[in-house]
C-alpha cells in the first residue's frame, strides 16, 4: 500500500497538462483501503522534487508547521496529518545564471495539489477546543523573501481575459481518498525588484518571491491552517525571461591565443547549479600537473608551522572505508561508491580550516542534505608533510644517540679487556685466609718498618770502590708501561710536565765516613725518600696528565721528551 500511494503521487506530479478543459477539483479513490502510514509519510515531506535536467521543478518545504491544526473524526479521535503534495506543472524556467526560477508576469503558471486523508475529518483543533469543520479551502499566495510578512497577491485570468485576485478554492476531503486539485491560469500581480542586469551579470541586489500553497479548515469566520508548503525563491519579471539571460558571446569569448576560449562565469559539468569556477559531477582525468600559486613575493604573514602539532593531528585522524549512498552517488556522478577516506565532521574537530560548507545538496530521490561539508585534501596533504618532517627529526635524534651508545660500548669493551689483562698478571690471594683489616694494616706497617731499617743498615755497610777521577754514571730509571687512555675516552688536551719542573732526575748523594778501619776505602750512602700518593709533575717530569670531556680524570704517563 505504501508503494501504491507513492506511485500515485509521483505519477500525478509527472503528468503534463493537456489541451482539454480541466476540472477545478477531483478525487481519485484508491483500490481497497488506503494505508494511513503511507499517506502520512508522503504528506510530511510533500512537494515537487528538483529533478536534474532542463525540466526542473520547484522544490517545496513545510510552511509554519507549528501553526498547523490537527484533525479529528466524528468520535473526536485524532487523525494523522494529511498527505500533501504540490507540483508546478508549467510557467517556471530555471535560470543558471541567476540560480533561481524565473516567471514572466504576463505568462500563466499552473499548480497541482494532491491531498490524501486517512479517515473522515469532521473536527479541527482550535484554541477553544475541537470545532466542527464547515469546509476545506486551498489558498495560493506569495510572500517576499526579505519580508516574509508581506504577502503578494496571486491573480487568475478569467474566461473573458480579465484578471481577478485568486480566491480560495473549496474542496471536499472524503476519507481514504486522494484528492487532486488543479489551479490554472495563475500569475503574480507584481514583479520582483532589481531585475535589471549590471554589466551583463545578475544584479547583486536581486529580490525574490516565495509561493505558498496551503490547506485551511473553515470554522465560521475563521480559517485554520491544516498544512502548507513553501516554494524556493522565484524571480518575477515583466518581459520575456530570455531577454535577461546573458548572451552566449558574453559567456564564452576567444582568448588571447587562437586555440583558447574564456568563460566569464561559472562552468558546471553534469550540474546546472555550479557554485565554483568549475564544478564537475563525476570523474576527471588530468594527464598533466595541477599548478597552484606559491611565490613568496605574493605572500605575507609567513610563519613556521609547529610540526609536532601537525604530527599530533595526523595521528588522531581516522581513516575509514565507506560506501556512498546510491541516491547521492547517482546525483553527483560517482561511479565507484566504495572508497577509502576521512569523515568531514571528524576533520573539522582537528583542522577546522580544511572543512567548508557548500550549502544544501539534493539527492536523486529528493532527499536534501543541509549544509553539506567538503574537505580540502590539499591542506591535509601539507599536514602530512609536516608530520613526516617531525618523524625525520625523531629518527635523526635516535640515530645520534645510537651512535653515541655504540662508541661508548666500544670504549668500555677496550677498558674491560685492559683491566682483565692487568688482573691476570696480579697475584690474587685466597680470600679465605685474608686477615682482618686492622691486623693486615699493622702487619704491613711492621714489614715496611723492618724493610726500611734493613736497607739503611745495608747501605751503610756496603762500600763501593770507584776511581776518584771518573764520576758515577746514573742508570736509567725504570718507568711504568705507557698506556694511551685517549683511545678509551675523548681527550681535549694532553698536559706534559715542563723541563723545569720541580722533580729531579738525579738522586741526591751525600758522602759520609765509613765504619770500616781501612781508610783507603771510601763509602757512599744513597739516601732514599718515599712519597705516598699519586704521581704528578712535581714528583716526576716523565709523567703527564690528560683532561677528558664531561669528567676530569688525571692519568699520568711517560712523556715523549
Amino acid at each position: 500500500m505504501v508503494s501504491w500511494c507513492l506511485s500515485v503521487l509521483l505519477s500525478s506530479s509527472s503528468c503534463q497538462p493537456d489541451n482539454k478543459k480541466r476540472r477545478r477539483s477531483g478525487s481519485e479513490e484508491a483500490p481497497g483501503g488506503a494505508d494511513v502510514s503511507c499517506c502520512d509519510g508522503d504528506g510530511a515531506h510533500g512537494g515537487g522534487g528538483a529533478s536534474l535536467g532542463p525540466y526542473q521543478l520547484l522544490t517545496w518545504e513545510s510552511y509554519r508547521p507549528r501553526e498547523w491544526s490537527s484533525l479529528y473524526d466524528s468520535s473526536l479521535q485524532a487523525l494523522p496529518p494529511p498527505a500533501y503534495h504540490v507540483v508546478t506543472d508549467k510557467g517556471f524556467n530555471y535560470s543558471t545564471a541567476d540560480e533561481a526560477f524565473v516567471c514572466q508576469k504576463k505568462n500563466h503558471f499552473q499548480v497541482t495539489v494532491h491531498i490524501g486523508v486517512a479517515g473522515e475529518p469532521h473536527y479541527v483543533r482550535t484554541p477553544s477546543g475541537p470545532q466542527e469543520v464547515e469546509h476545506f479551502l486551498v489558498k495560493v499566495f506569495g510572500v517576499k523573501l526579505e519580508a516574509p510578512g508581506h504577502q503578494v497577491t496571486i491573480e487568475q485570468s478569467q474566461s473573458d481575459r480579465s484578471k481577478k485576485p485568486f480566491l480560495p478554492i473549496r474542496v471536499s476531503l472524503p476519507g481514504d481518498r486522494i484528492t487532486k486539485v488543479t489551479l490554472g491560469r495563475l500569475h503574480f500581480s507584481e514583479t520582483t525588484a532589481n531585475n535589471m542586469r549590471k554589466k551583463g551579470k545578475p544584479n547583486p541586489d536581486q529580490r525574490y518571491f516565495l509561493m505558498v500553497v496551503g490547506l485551511y479548515a473553515s470554522v465560521g469566520p475563521d480559517s485554520l491552517l491544516v498544512s502548507a508548503l513553501l516554494s524556493e525563491r522565484i524571480i518575477v519579471r515583466a518581459s520575456n525571461p530570455g531577454q535577461f539571460e546573458m548572451d552566449g558571446d558574453t559567456l564564452w569569448q576567444r582568448g588571447a591565443a587562437q586555440d583558447t576560449a574564456v568563460c566569464q562565469g561559472r562552468v558546471g559539468i553534469n550540474t546546472d547549479a555550479p557554485d565554483e569556477a568549475l564544478v564537475v559531477c563525476g570523474n576527471a582525468k588530468v594527464m598533466g600537473a595541477v599548478m597552484q600559486p606559491s611565490d613568496h613575493r605574493a605572500k605575507q604573514n609567513v610563519q613556521q608551522v609547529d610540526s609536532e602539532d601537525q604530527l599530533r593531528r595526523i595521528t588522531q585522524m581516522r581513516i575509514v572505508e565507506f560506501d556512498y549512498k546510491p541516491e547521492f552517488a547517482s546525483s553527483m556522478g560517482i561511479n565507484h561508491t566504495h572508497q577509502t577516506g576521512i569523515i568531514a565532521q571528524e576533520v573539522r574537530e582537528l583542522l577546522p580550516s580544511a572543512v567548508t560548507e557548500v550549502g544544501d545538496v539534493m539527492c536523486a530521490d529528493g532527499e536534501k542534505i543541509h549544509n553539506f561539508l567538503m574537505v580540502d585534501k590539499e591542506q591535509i596533504f601539507m599536514e602530512n608533510v609536516g608530520a613526516v618532517q617531525q618523524l625525520c627529526k625523531l629518527t635523526d635524534n635516535l640515530d645520534t644517540r645510537i651512535q653515541e651508545l655504540e662508541g661508548w660500548s666500544h670504549r668500555l669493551a677496550k677498558l674491560k679487556s685492559l683491566t682483565g689483562s692487568l688482573r691476570s698478571t696480579r697475584y690474587t690471594p685466597d680470600q679465605s685466609i685474608t686477615p682482618p683489616p686492622d691486623q693486615s694494616f699493622s702487619c704491613s706497617l711492621r714489614c715496611l718498618t723492618a724493610v726500611r731499617s734493613f736497607k739503611i743498615k745495608t747501605f751503610q755497610q756496603v762500600v763501593v770502590i770507584s776511581p776518584p777521577e771518573s764520576p758515577p754514571t746514573p742508570s736509567a730509571l725504570p718507568g711504568p708501561p705507557e698506556v694511551d687512555f685517549c683511545e678509551l675516552l675523548y681527550c681535549e688536551q694532553v698536559y706534559c710536565c715542563p723541563s723545569t719542573a720541580g722533580g729531579s732526575t738525579h738522586c741526591n748523594n751525600t758522602g759520609t765516613p765509613g765504619t770500616e778501619q781501612d781508610s783507603a776505602l771510601a763509602g757512599k750512602i744513597i739516601l732514599t725518600g718515599y712519597k705516598f700518593g699519586q704521581a704528578d709533575c712535581s714528583t716526576d717530569h716523565h709523567y703527564a696528565g690528560a683532561l677528558f670531556t664531561d669528567y676530569h680524570f688525571h692519568f699520568y704517563r711517560r712523556c715523549s721528551d
